[in-house]
């Protein structure tokens, strides 16, 4: 079913009825392959059979919400994955609900494993978040500000791909929360950026080009100071 969605999304949609209590039900399977599965296709279905899997919301986050405690890690990456593909197109008062014990586990997550897979994904699930929240993430802010500040400052190389992962987290949490709220932390995210500029590393130069789209949007004529130094 994941497939078919990113395949055949059209005619999927018309099934939605048919085809999410089954996937929905499964998400309790006692085997933990049936249960990465699950969240394979709610992640594929939530990306692709937009806007019309939007209307299951109070069905899907709890489910998926609920794999996040998972005993498998596969399971639980995986289940960070949905929460992303799901949360980035719902408006705030669908997310509300869910807003609290989310990100509190989301960063939980982000703090207690090593997994960089998990890493990675907890932290894409936690800038979609942001976006669907709007102005109720403001709240988090510094919290999840302090988390990502310090994924953005990581050195080894392995590690580049969450640290891009943080940068742009940022930029997707400062077009939430607006420029006065994000300006205690805007000289600290476009350094950590500029910094990643001087790495060999393709994949970091993409994340900080895009978090530059991003501030110079929200922080307007704040952003002109940089210039300078990403336009020789």
């Amino acid at each position: 079913l994941g497939v078919i969605a990113e395949g055949c999304a059209e005619p999927l949609r018309e099934h939605l009825a048919e085809i999410m209590p089954h996937v929905l039900t499964a998400a309790g399977d006692s085997s933990d392959s049936v249960r990465e599965c699950v969240c394979f296709a709610l992640g594929q279905i939530s990306e692709h059979c937009q806007p019309e899997v939007l209307g299951y919301a109070s069905q899907v986050l709890p489910v998926a919400f609920a794999l996040l405690d998972d005993t498998t890690f596969t399971v639980q990456a995986t289940s960070c994955y949905v929460l992303e593909m799901f949360c980035e197109k719902l408006e705030p008062e669908a997310v509300r609900p869910f807003l609290d014990p989310l990100l509190r586990k989301l960063a939980q997550m982000l703090e207690s494993t090593t997994k960089r897979s998990i890493q990675e994904m907890a932290t894409a699930a936690i800038a979609a978040t942001a976006v669907a929240a709007e102005e109720d993430f403001i709240p988090y802010l510094d919290g999840v500000a302090a988390l990502m500040t310090k994924m953005m400052a990581l050195t080894e190389e392995k590690m580049f791909s969450l640290r891009g992962r943080a940068i742009e987290c940022m930029g997707h949490v400062a077009i939430a929360v607006g420029k006065d709220n994000f300006r205690p932390h805007f000289v600290v995210t476009m350094r950590h950026a500029c910094d990643g500029l001087t790495l060999d590393s393709t994949d970091l130069h993409e994340f900080a080009y895009a978090l530059f789209a991003n501030l110079s949007k929200v922080m307007g004529e704040e952003f002109s100071p940089c210039l300078p130094e990403l336009v020789p």
